[in-house]
């Protein structure tokens, strides 16, 4: 299995191993499978996305990289831009509680990937010095890893 083939144009796709751009990039997950990454975040609106990750019975998740590790060690990191309160809250405010998106929750969370088909997640997938963990026993295998954050999710079908 490969990444989906978008963004539509060649140009715009980027690795998602890559650890040399320093801009935020992003990623798609139509199910498990991801799409090469991108800077305009704006790419997930895409009214024809459904040409390149067919409607079917997955979910489609919106990810940010967060980290790139080679061998062990941390290569390159970008700071989480998208935090949803309903699906990753910080600490509310005092005498509020938020309405939490279990759903959302189950499905959004820091992810390890170290290939395109080899996806994992730490026990709690909001826990990032968890994830750095999980993702460098797995670059020292692989000799790369991928961190990223999905921060939205929708069924896809």
């Amino acid at each position: 299995m490969d990444y989906w083939p978008y963004p539509p144009v060649e140009a715009d796709r980027i690795d998602p191993f890559d650890s040399e751009r320093t801009e935020t990039q992003y990623v798609l997950f139509g199910g498990h499978r991801p799409t090469s990454a991108f800077t305009d975040p704006a790419r997930f609106n895409d009214p024809d996305l459904h040409e390149w990750i067919p409607w079917g019975y997955k979910i489609l998740r919106r990810a940010q990289k967060v980290a790139i590790l080679r061998h062990g060690d941390v290569v390159r990191e970008w700071p989480v831009l998208h935090r949803d309160p309903r699906v990753d809250p910080v600490d509310p405010p005092a005498g509020e509680t938020l309405y939490l998106d279990n759903w959302r929750r189950s499905v959004c969370g820091y992810r390890v990937l170290s290939s395109a088909t080899a996806m994992s997640a730490p026990e709690d997938a909001y826990d990032y010095p968890a994830a750095i963990a999980l993702a460098r026993t797995a670059s020292r295998a692989g000799g790369r890893a991928l961190v990223v954050y999905m921060y939205d999710a929708e069924n896809w079908h």
